[in-house]
């Protein structure tokens, strides 16, 4: 059986306690057999656009093939194991449970989950295979079963007689030897220790998404926010406006609602905005929360995309989209990047190593943010016709990538303003790039650089507080949360060159109309080479992997600086991944991991400029 690890972004908690394990395994292009908690069975089909086609699909799987029209014109729908056909939930079972077989005599089922968390039962075995639990009294007695406790543990074989078996279930499985009598040789747990992971058993023939050095294959979570947003109804009462959301099978508040709906990404500010949605929707209890749960989730806490369609917010965020696909027709193209520039910014440095949760690990952001943007400047300047600019340099490393999965944290990276910085003050180092930016940008437009040729990204890796959440994630100025102008004076800023030279940035309403709508083409084309890479990278799936502001609790929204002031119209500000989650951690340990990032970016350049 073909198993793997990835981190689990469907389901959560707002206590933190135990997630769950997830099996999603392919039947066929499209359609997947779920298995939840080794307890719950369903099927997920991602619905062809085309009616007949999709009728075509829905007829071969649910029990009553009428029903399909339910469906119609939904992307992605999830059926309970009860409401498909009986050869539809034989085609479940075999494949979630690679091992299992069926002879003439019976069902032959190996064991895949135990613990508490992830328990398989006798009883929900026998619902499955027989069609009613309190067949496991007799499965138990069966001289074939060598066991007198009902408790089952991984590996163990269950065997379940023809005679006892659904008629569909009875078909013998010819490509399928009953599994071995002895006992099963020790392999590492299917259930992983953490609570963030998820099992995926993919079929042979299927192409790896995500194939990683040690044999692991991670699949790509489709991001389908539109269709979640449909499931939104809007109302007010005594307390304001609302947007209602129903809860489906194995939802939870924290990354279901809270995390999907709205732009919050502080751990604190999560679990705040969850004990409001769970006040206002008179949840007594979160761990008892049922499939249909009504959540009610303030309307002020929504992001810009989820508000109602006749609002303000949303109406801002759809001319922006509507901006950004207009711009898409005006792209300027260029043959191996000639003439582009890019403007790179390695997030932190100096004193202030940014995020480093577990410090035992050898792992610091502003660190990691550099080898990744040494890698990006190598690559461009070795492959293509593209111009660099860094706006940090690491004094003593240079700019050439370390091949280490540990670091030695040091604090000799200045910014290159005239005279360079030092980093004592993070505040000020973050006023300062984009100061230097501006300078760069200025400096490459007189020369006769198209404006829109030059592209600014800032670097950085995330540390989200959930451990649950995983993946790069992109920010775009949002033109609403933007200032006209900004300025900085003082002994802090006046003595640098780039400052003196424009001290105040200014921008108008229909500058930073274009600047979210270039900078959200940006986004979208290095999400799709981050996905596309050989192999995939994971991008962020519980909200929306492009933000245009950072939210907080207590009502403040803003841009960060860099985004906020920075002159180029192209920018962005990358999260590559979230260092509290074990497995991001392990990828941005590897240096070959980091390679593929910044041969994502290069790529995303490429086809962003019609390359």
């Amino acid at each position: 059986m073909f198993l793997c690890l990835v981190s689990l972004l469907l389901v959560g908690v707002c206590s933190g306690a135990w997630a769950g394990v997830v099996v999603r395994a392919m039947i066929e292009p499209g359609v997947f057999a779920v298995l939840k908690n080794a307890r719950v069975l369903s099927l997920e089909c991602r619905v062809p656009p085309d009616p007949s086609a999709a009728e075509a699909i829905w007829k071969g799987y649910l029990d009553a093939p009428e029903r399909w029209k339910q469906y119609e014109g939904r992307q992605a729908v999830g059926v309970s194991f009860a409401q498909l056909s009986a050869q539809a939930q034989r085609k479940v079972l075999l494949a979630v449970f690679k091992e299992d077989a069926v002879t003439e005599e019976g069902w032959w089922h190996v064991v895949q989950f135990e613990g508490e968390e992830g328990l398989e039962t006798l009883w929900t075995l026998c619902e499955w295979l027989t069609g009613k639990g309190t067949d496991h009294k007799a499965v138990l007695a069966h001289p074939k079963n060598a066991f007198s406790d009902p408790t089952l543990a991984r590996g163990q074989r269950v065997f379940v007689p023809r005679e006892l078996l659904l008629p569909a279930l009875r078909a013998v499985t010819p490509d399928r030897e009953p599994p071995a009598p002895e006992p099963m040789q020790p392999a590492p747990p299917l259930r992983p220790s953490r609570s963030d992971e998820e099992i995926v058993i993919l079929p042979s023939d299927m192409p790896p998404l995500e194939t990683y050095s040690n044999g692991e294959v991670v699949p790509e979570p489709a991001i389908d926010l539109e269709a979640v947003s449909r499931d939104l109804e809007y109302g007010s009462d005594s307390e304001g406006d609302y947007a209602m959301y129903r809860l489906k099978e194995g939802e939870a508040l924290y990354s279901a609602v809270v995390v999907r709906f709205t732009d919050f990404s502080e751990n604190a500010e999560i679990l705040e905005a969850c004990r409001v949605v769970q006040q206002r929707s008179g949840i007594k209890n979160v761990h008892q929360m049922k499939p249909g749960q009504k959540v009610l989730i303030p309307l002020e806490i929504l992001s810009d995309r989820y508000y109602p369609q006749s609002s303000d917010r949303r109406q801002q965020y759809e001319a922006a989209l509507r901006e950004a696909d207009r711009l898409k027709g005006e792209q300027v193209a260029t043959r191996d990047l000639e003439g582009v520039v890019v403007v790179i910014d390695p997030g932190h440095g100096g004193r202030d190593h940014g995020a480093a949760p577990n410090s035992g690990s050898g792992l610091y952001e502003d660190e990691l943010n550099y080898d990744i943007a040494c890698r990006v400047k190598r690559l461009l300047e070795s492959q293509t016709r593209a111009r660099v600019h860094m706006l940090v340099k690491d004094l003593s490393q240079g700019y050439t990538p370390a091949d280490s999965k540990r670091f030695a944290h040091d604090t000799d990276e200045v910014v290159l303003t005239s005279p360079p910085y030092e980093n004592t003050d993070a505040r000020v180092s973050a006023n300062l790039r984009w100061y230097l930016a501006n300078s760069i940008f200025r400096r490459e437009v007189a020369a006769g650089v198209d404006p829109r040729k030059v592209v600014f990204t800032s670097l950085h890796t995330d540390a989200l507080f959930n451990e649950k959440l995983r993946g790069a994630m992109v920010y775009i100025p949002g033109a609403a949360y933007r200032r006209d102008s900004e300025e900085h004076s003082g002994s802090s800023y006046d003595r640098y060159k780039e400052v003196r030279e424009q001290p105040c940035a200014r921008t108008t309403a229909s500058e930073r109309t274009r600047d979210e709508a270039l900078s959200r083409n940006f986004a979208e084309a290095l999400l799709k080479a981050l996905g596309t890479h050989n192999p995939p990278i994971k991008r962020h799936s519980a909200g929306d992997p492009i933000r245009s502001q950072i939210r907080q609790s207590g009502g403040r929204v803003y841009v960060p600086a860099v985004l906020r002031n920075a002159q180029i119209p192209t920018k962005v500000l990358v999260e590559a991944a979230n260092m509290t989650n074990s497995t991001d951690c392990e990828r941005l340990a590897d240096p070959e991991w980091r390679e593929w990032f910044a041969e994502a970016y290069v790529d995303a350049l490429r086809d962003y400029f019609g390359s």
